[in-house]
């Protein structure tokens, strides 16, 4: 009778650390891989992610400034496709994007933009469709921030397929 408990024992001890390995492998399958682009190829992702059919489709571009190098100050700005139209996000879940939520607004009325406050699964930001999102993008970058234009920002996409 022993035996057999112990047996049962190792077998669902079994069982489940084999579970637990394949739910740790399919969740690191699901990390979207993170590039490094230059910032002269922005408008070529924007116009991947507007050839897209796939649902959700957006591209996350994060960076930090040189006065503030720390991960924990890193800017996120993303083309995203809603109700098939393109547009710029500021996603107010950032730190530094909330920070700096009045500086982006003074910088984007500055170029012609208006930006519309939004909302979307419980999270705020900030939305600009139509004009040349590309450029601002790359304007927010470096004019708003000043990164050198040859300076690379990581790149996260969903819903399309990103090479060199």
């Amino acid at each position: 009778m022993m035996a057999l408990n112990a047996m049962k024992i190792i077998l669902i001890v079994t069982v489940t650390l084999v579970a637990l390995g394949a739910a740790v492998v399919w969740g690191k399958s699901r990390v979207a891989p993170t590039y490094y682009v230059g910032i002269d190829e922005i408008p070529r992702v924007l116009n991947k992610l507007i050839a897209s059919t796939e649902n959700p489709t957006f591209a996350v571009f994060m960076f930090t400034t040189s006065d503030r190098p720390s991960d924990n100050d890193a800017l996120n700005i993303q083309f995203s496709m809603e109700n098939g139209r393109p547009g710029f996000d500021w996603v107010l879940l950032a730190p530094r994007n909330v920070e700096d939520k009045e500086r982006y607004l003074e910088f984007a009325r500055a170029a012609g933009f208006s930006p519309k406050a939004m909302e979307g699964n419980g999270v705020k930001y900030l939305r600009v469709e139509g004009g040349d999102l590309a450029q601002l993008c790359v304007d927010v970058i470096t004019r708003m921030y000043r990164l050198p234009p040859s300076k690379k920002v990581e790149l996260i996409v969903e819903g399309f397929e990103w090479s060199k």
